[in-house]
């Protein structure tokens, strides 16, 4: 929306400087969460009874943040510079940012489904997100947002593309419904079951009950479950939507009846934390997110990594860049594998790539040029022992030649790969592989800031480095693996993924009988065979099968019959309690990646990968 736009709306007596325009794309009402273009970001300096937002506009100022929000009964301590707008509405910030969210809302007609209640709000929202996103491109409220500042945000993100809105709205006390039902103005209404929960202000459930409904009342039709029946209120609202019964049991069957990865985002940002924790505070962190996020999903993960405030992700090609582009990510990403012919997809969407040879160096240059672009951010590699890709110590001189007395590329950075750091028996090669590095990197290094170029960041440390090497750190890390909850010095992290299935079928089969293809196990006597939806295929690996894979259903470890197939399992459930549609667990805390990749002689990267994309990923925070 043009920042015009919003001027005429929240000052629509007051001129608007035509100098000044902006396109914003994001509002922001915490200062700590300031990851989005600055350029293109709006503060509302909202003011409490512990705080005022206005202290944080010089600091956000500084970062480059030029249009603030500020309310009738706010000062700016500041002398303001005259690239800055502020616009000082009439009532509160918080007034200004729900009327802007309304009338955001007001420009699109979709179908909007607005949901309160005391519990399962949000269970119910992700549910239908779950059921809906594969025939409408959905725009949802994120996590919890349902607040009085989060629902205007959660709104905000509708545009042009969206086809569907499902936002949550909670209130602590009577008179707050009105205020967000401007804002959401559902056309379907959905209550859930209404408790005690949260209820000090209000004198009854049924004075409670009454202030959650004014949610409703220019919605067409309402839907309430009273009771914890989640499901039945989603089926209810695939009713209103036109799917016939039919669909709909097809739909619950897929979403009940299939495998799961789940990604714990809360673990992985506690992960983070902790390998921050081995940091210097100036010390920048590269986050890997390629090989679809090694295998736990992209896009979802970049998301939560730049909330978490990382500095650079890094990804293998141009094509997983170009996804998170799309995804709206937009903090610095490298491209640690390009491909040549991709160069225009790299610079077409401000990827940053690695240049490991003179080819790629000559190719990048080139195509830089042609775009008639100056100063373009790459990363130049170092072949410090590795002998995979960068450059070597006889290549310097040529190196520093063509880098110099151009316009094309600035050397953001200059990196090399360690290749044992996780293990004690490489670590005098490790530290030779420092030493080779820095001493490449330095002399780079000095020959840029000759050239009068900002000196190039160094960075060599690997998730293993971090905690084993950490004097090492050097200018910048790169974290991967240690994301997921593994550390190299036994540190116990959070487990962030757990891989499910669910039991298909029971039968028992007797003595003498064998199980499955090629007929490698046959039972000495009568068990209790589970029948499991996940097979190699979906990355539940072959050579688990005929007893020597596990997986956990009622908390006990039930072994692998057969040979794994293509699409499903067999396991031994003799002596447990289970039943057809419990859950298996094929790793998680209980069972470790860990211990799965040692008895298959390999390391976590592999199971991590291995999953399928077919397989759906769901995220919890």
């Amino acid at each position: 929306m043009k920042l015009s736009e919003i001027h005429k709306l929240l000052l629509p007596d007051e001129p608007f400087n035509p100098s000044q325009e902006a396109d914003i794309e994001y509002l922001l009402t915490d200062s700590r969460q300031l990851h989005t273009p600055v350029g293109e970001t709006l503060f509302f300096a909202l003011k409490t009874q512990n705080n005022d937002g206005v202290h944080y506009i010089p600091s956000l100022y500084k970062k480059g943040v030029k249009a603030f929000v500020i309310g009738s009964d706010q000062r700016v301590d500041w002398v303001k510079p005259d690239d800055v707008v502020l616009l000082q509405v009439k009532g509160t910030s918080l007034d200004a940012l729900q009327q802007l969210a309304a009338y955001k809302r007001s420009l699109y007609h979709c179908p909007v489904i607005g949901i309160t209640g005391s519990n399962g709000k949000t269970a119910v929202k992700e549910w239908l997100y779950q059921l809906l996103r594969d025939d409408y491109n959905i725009v949802r409220s994120p996590k919890s947002y349902n607040s009085q500042i989060g629902v205007p945000l959660s709104v905000w993100q509708m545009n042009e593309q969206t086809e569907l809105a499902i936002f949550e709205a909670g209130i602590s006390e009577p008179g707050e419904m009105e205020r967000l039902e401007r804002i959401i103005r559902p056309t379907l209404g959905v209550i859930t079951y209404i408790g005690e929960e949260h209820g000090e202000n209000f004198e009854s459930l049924e004075q409670k009950r009454a202030e959650k409904m004014k949610l409703f009342v220019h919605a067409d039709t309402v839907i309430e479950e009273p009771t914890h029946q989640n499901v039945r209120t989603c089926i209810a609202v695939l009713r209103y939507l036109g799917y016939n019964e039919e669909k709909i049991q097809q739909m619950l069957l897929d979403k009940t009846h299939e495998t799961h990865l789940t990604v714990d985002l809360k673990a992985m940002s506690d992960n983070v934390r902790y390998f921050r924790s081995e940091l210097r505070q100036s010390t920048k962190m590269i986050c890997m997110v390629k090989a679809f996020g090694y295998g736990t999903g992209s896009v979802e993960v970049a998301k939560r990594l730049q909330d978490e405030g990382v500095e650079y992700l890094a990804v293998a090609v141009a094509d997983e860049g170009v996804e998170l582009r799309k995804a709206g990510i937009h903090i610095p990403i490298i491209i640690m594998d390009p491909e040549l012919e991709a160069l225009d997809l790299i610079l077409e969407n401000n990827l940053e790539p690695n240049i490991y040879s003179f080819q790629s160096l000559t190719y990048i240059k080139q195509a830089i040029e042609q775009k008639g672009l100056e100063h373009y951010p790459v990363h130049i590699k170092i072949d410090s022992g590795m002998h995979r890709l960068g450059f070597e110590k006889d290549d310097m001189d040529k190196l520093i030649e063509r880098l110099q007395n151009q316009k094309a590329v600035r050397v953001v950075s200059i990196f090399s790969h360690l290749a044992g750091a996780d293990e004690h028996q490489f670590d005098t090669f490790t530290l030779n592989q420092i030493r080779y590095f820095r001493d490449m990197a330095d002399t780079i290094c000095v020959a840029m800031e000759e050239a009068g170029e900002p000196k190039p960041l160094m960075h060599i440390l690997n998730s293993a480095g971090i905690e084993r090497f950490p004097q090492y750190q050097f200018d910048m890390v790169r974290l991967g693996i240690g994301l997921y909850g593994f550390s190299a010095i036994g540190k116990e992290l959070k487990n962030v993924c757990t891989l499910t299935t669910t039991i298909l079928s029971i039968k028992t089969v007797h003595a003498g009988q064998s199980i499955g293809y090629s007929r490698r196990t046959f039972l000495t006597d009568d068990r209790r065979v589970a029948v499991i939806p996940i097979g190699y295929a979906d990355g539940f690996d072959r050579r688990l099968g005929n007893g020597n894979g596990e997986v956990l259903v009622a908390g006990k470890r039930c072994k692998v019959l057969g040979n794994v197939c293509m699409d499903l399992a067999m396991i031994d459930v003799t002596g447990v309690n289970a039943q057809v549609g419990d859950k298996a667990t094929i790793f998680g805390d209980q069972l470790p990646i860990k211990e799965i990749a040692d008895k298959l002689q390999t390391i976590p990267y592999e199971i991590l990968t291995s999953v399928s994309q077919r397989v759906k990923r769901v995220y919890i925070n």
